[in-house]
């Protein structure tokens, strides 16, 4: 449902929610009360009628839009015709309990259709709890987006994960929803062009990543079978599961250091790359494949993987690259990079 606010989940109803039962059929029938895990909130105003024979793009994990001026001014130095959105707040005091998307969207000159990921529970990770001290959420919206300067068509909304394992209390983020997708379509010369943005598990495996693409790409064609289509986001290739790489962390290093281009060349380890080839999706002229997504602030030394991507199918990419998210003093605007490319319709 297209709707020009998402409707609000009364304070009350979270802490209740969040001091109940923890466990998946709870999770379920909460998720199922909630009308803004199926809405879409459109806003913001487009600033050009269309495209042309080209488009591009950028996908970007701003990491809560919580520096929304700075990554303003990141898109507005490209002037992307659209942009793909993942992690984007509405209404948490991490980012200020404001609407960082509608601001943002404002300073482009672009509309936007966002959708909601997880409806949070408390206010983030460890640091951010922290950060946010007594201030409690006053929406607790966290989601995706599409912003467009052109005509977005028909939005549509897919959830990927129904299961709520962020739900349970060792996540120690409690959250109702699940990773998601959004998308719509802009006119691309005389065609009607797919686009969507994306964000794949990180807490799963290579093989729970490949069912969630399985499950996103059977939606787009039951959307416009027909129609080319540019996939952007976060699809998490991080190569193994979360207990792989957290269980053991030196372990896990020392499997990187034996393969140290394992995080960069992902698609051996990651099946989803397979499942897309086999639905027709090209990947190799859309992305630059020899660098890392993720940033890491000065002196952290994890290693970097390249995890977010475009995949197309009926459109010809170039002049792909990838944009270092950076604040004015050097320190990190999110924890990746924005990655841009520029399709045609082949």
């Amino acid at each position: 449902m297209l709707v020009a606010q998402l409707t609000h989940v009364p304070m009350a109803a979270r802490q209740a929610m969040r001091e109940g039962p923890r466990d998946s059929a709870t999770h379920m029938r909460h998720a199922a009360a909630i009308p803004a895990l199926g809405e879409i909130e459109i806003g913001g105003r487009t600033s050009r009628e269309g495209a042309g024979e080209s488009l591009t793009v950028m996908a970007w994990n701003v990491e809560r839009l919580r520096h929304v001026e700075a990554i303003a001014a990141t898109i507005a130095g490209r002037a992307p015709d659209v942009v793909l959105l993942t992690e984007v707040d509405k209404g948490m005091a991490r980012s200020g309990n404001g609407h960082p998307l509608s601001r943002l969207a404002d300073r482009l000159g672009h509309a936007f259709a966002y959708g909601v990921e997880f409806v949070e529970l408390g206010t983030g990770n460890e640091t951010e709890q922290a950060a946010a001290g007594e201030a409690e959420n006053a929406e607790g919206f966290h989601g995706n987006a599409v912003t467009s300067a052109v005509p977005l068509l028909r939005p549509f909304l897919v959830r990927l994960d129904a299961a709520g394992g962020w739900f349970r209390p060792e996540r120690g983020q409690p959250r109702i929803g699940g990773r998601m997708a959004i998308g719509g379509q802009v006119l691309l010369g005389e065609r009607r062009a797919t686009v969507v943005s994306v964000h794949l598990e990180n807490r799963t495996d290579p093989a729970g990543r490949a069912d969630q693409t399985r499950h996103l790409l059977d939606a787009i064609d039951k959307y416009d079978a027909d129609a080319p289509v540019l996939i952007g986001g976060d699809f998490n290739t991080l190569t193994a599961s979360h207990e792989e790489r957290h269980d053991d962390r030196a372990a896990w290093l020392e499997r990187v250091a034996a393969e140290p281009d394992r995080l960069i060349e992902v698609e051996r380890h990651e099946p989803l790359f397979q499942v897309l080839a086999e639905r027709g999706y090209s990947w190799r002229d859309a992305n630059t494949l020899d660098r890392p997504t993720q940033r890491r602030a000065a002196g952290d030394p994890t290693p970097a993987g390249r995890i977010d991507w475009f995949f197309t199918r009926g459109l010809a990419a170039s002049a792909p690259a990838s944009l270092p998210a950076l604040l004015p003093d050097g320190s990190p605007s999110a924890d990746h990079d924005a990655i841009v490319v520029t399709v045609r319709v082949e």
